[in-house]
């Protein structure tokens, strides 16, 4: 009398749970820029005396500021490789999901970092941590595109292997230049300032991809 059950892979639909992916990793990373903002509190000063120690207050906030802006553009770089790499990927497994697990776990981290290097970036520690931080964030990123493009194992087949190989240089060469701080981090305050090169890296690469996607893609 009753019809037979539909088999579950019939009501599964692909297409909306990879949206359901990105839409998570999208917001995961608003919220972890959200949280890089919330640290920066305005000092708490007696109005009678706020004119003579505000600036005072300010500027002992220059690290923090500092970190922020580092963290802010971290994560800002890894959202934009994120949203470059899932254009190109056009399938998900299980595998793909824990990778990118893997990536969002150092992004939720690194608002506690940056708020250790804010406070003690003049101690070796914090800056190993934070070095360490976005170089597995960056390591997750590689994974991930690695995996996926393997035999375009997840990817369009007939994506340009150039660009495989290019969008792969780009994921592995900021959390390279990121490790290899670390012995710096040991003895010097100023790492940030190789940090800050691993940004303009990163970013040259993106625009080479970008302008290769466009002529390689179209």
């Amino acid at each position: 009398m009753s019809s037979e059950p539909a088999s579950s892979a019939s009501h599964f639909n692909a297409e909306l749970n990879f949206e359901r992916l990105v839409f998570f990793s999208d917001a995961v990373m608003a919220i972890a820029i959200t949280l890089l903002a919330v640290e920066l509190k305005v000092p708490e000063i007696a109005p009678a005396l706020a004119a003579e120690e505000l600036p005072h207050a300010l500027q002992e906030m220059t690290p923090r500021f500092i970190s922020f802006v580092i963290s802010f553009f971290v994560i800002g770089i890894y959202w934009m490789s994120h949203h470059r790499a899932y254009g190109f990927i056009k399938r998900y497994d299980t595998r793909l999901l824990l990778l990118n697990l893997i990536f969002l776990l150092f992004i939720v981290t690194l608002p506690f970092v940056t708020h250790l290097i804010g406070e003690y970036g003049n101690m070796p520690l914090p800056n190993v941590i934070y070095a360490l931080d976005v170089a597995m964030l960056g390591f997750a990123t590689s994974a991930t595109w690695f995996y996926a493009t393997h035999r375009h194992r997840l990817v369009d087949p007939a994506l340009d292997p150039q660009l495989v190989r290019l969008i792969g240089l780009s994921a592995v060469s900021a959390p390279l230049i990121f490790l290899l701080s670390i012995p710096f981090a040991l003895v010097t305050p100023y790492i940030q300032v190789i940090w800050v090169l691993a940004a303009v890296a990163a970013a040259f690469l993106g625009r080479r991809i970008a302008a290769r996607s466009v002529t390689g893609d179209g």
